[in-house]
């Protein structure tokens, strides 16, 4: 997470590594609804959120 001091907005940064048989995309499309969902419970936040997959075991 770091924070943009001219626009006040947060960025947070998601990395994941999945397990074999996940398909990336629908995990990562899950994490971010879920993600911007709980940000936005907040109303006076501004945030801006990226999921990364860096790797499958």
């Amino acid at each position: 997470m770091s924070r943009d001091e001219a626009a006040g907005a947060w960025h947070v940064d998601i990395r994941l590594v999945l397990h074999r048989g996940h398909r990336a995309l629908d995990v990562t499309r899950a994490v971010h609804a879920a993600t911007l969902a709980a940000v936005r419970a907040e109303p006076e936040v501004a945030a801006r959120v990226t999921v990364t997959v860096t790797g499958v075991v």
